[in-house]
């Protein structure tokens, strides 16, 4: 069986932690959660100001609702233009690695930047000078992790961050070896903005089964064993065939019986995380997703 679990922030902003573990227990009853602890709690301390005290006692507050965490989300700008804030985001980031073992998760996870100061799309964010920097930045980050005996975890987002398609990623993971770097998997995030090609390179606004088979077997074969979480929503091709990709999962047409099948073909066992929830459905949407 699938081990379903959520994004904390998707539930909403909370004043505590008791607060936060009572909502994902009425969500989900046994929940685990990502937890990017600033933008679930707002008024949590700064992170210049986290000890491993400090995030036990989160820990243990979500502890007593049955609710652990399974990814510490710290998503920072590796590519941040300006050097001096770069630096205090790689530092934000070596925070969360050296608490991994308060958090009770050893995987601290991130997407892999962009110039747009809103964190979007950018034309200039492909150039090859900018995955220089980013590769410089996971360096750090690495080397932080294995200091810590923690891990990065990365994200690929299509045409909007660094690394944006599957050879970009195949490229990143292959020029470093660490066991200490990861992959977070969220298939919808890496589908290309107009669509799944077919056979003869044109995206159909449904892809075909076997395009769509394809597609993902291509990604799971660069991924392979680092792949610790997967990333669960789902997206539709607009009327102008442009992808929407930020509705909650079992609502679109990415196929996720199927997706869960090579999963289990591959002896893949990794936790789901929804994301872009409908708190009104999460439960029934983790229940159908759990059977596949």
């Amino acid at each position: 069986m699938l081990r379903i679990g959520l994004r904390a922030h998707d539930l909403g902003s909370f004043s505590c932690a008791d607060a936060l573990g009572e909502a994902a227990q009425n969500a989900k009853e046994g929940a685990f959660i990502q937890l990017a602890l600033k933008k679930a709690i707002p008024s949590s301390r700064p992170w210049q100001e986290w000890d491993e005290e400090y995030i036990s006692s989160i820990v243990s507050a979500l502890s007593r609702h049955g609710v652990s965490v399974a990814m510490i989300g710290c998503y920072i700008n590796p590519i941040e233009p300006d050097e001096e804030k770069r630096r205090l985001e790689l530092d934000r980031f070596r925070k969360s690695l050296s608490l991994a073992k308060a958090f009770g998760c050893p995987y601290v996870g991130t997407e892999t930047g962009t110039l747009n100061p809103k964190g979007g799309y950018s034309p200039d964010t492909s150039d090859p000078r900018n995955l220089a920097v980013f590769r410089d930045s996971l360096s750090q980050m690495v080397d932080a992790a294995e200091r810590y005996g923690s891990y990065v975890a990365i994200e690929a987002v299509a045409r909007v961050h660094t690394i944006s398609t599957p050879e970009r990623l195949a490229s990143i993971l292959d020029g470093f070896r660490s066991d200490h770097l990861k992959v977070i998997l969220d298939p919808v995030n890496l589908i290309p903005w107009t669509g799944i090609p077919e056979k003869d390179g044109v995206p159909l606004r449904i892809p075909s089964e076997e395009a769509e088979h394809s597609w993902i077997c291509s990604i799971l074969d660069i991924v392979g064993p680092r792949l610790v979480a997967i990333h669960c929503k789902d997206y539709y091709l607009d009327g102008n065939g442009t992808k929407i990709g930020n509705i909650p999962a079992l609502t679109g047409c990415f196929r996720w019986k199927q997706f869960a099948e090579e999963l289990h073909r591959r002896s893949v066992d990794v936790p789901w995380l929804l994301e872009n929830l409908d708190p009104r459905t999460v439960s029934s949407t983790a229940e159908t997703l759990g059977r596949y």
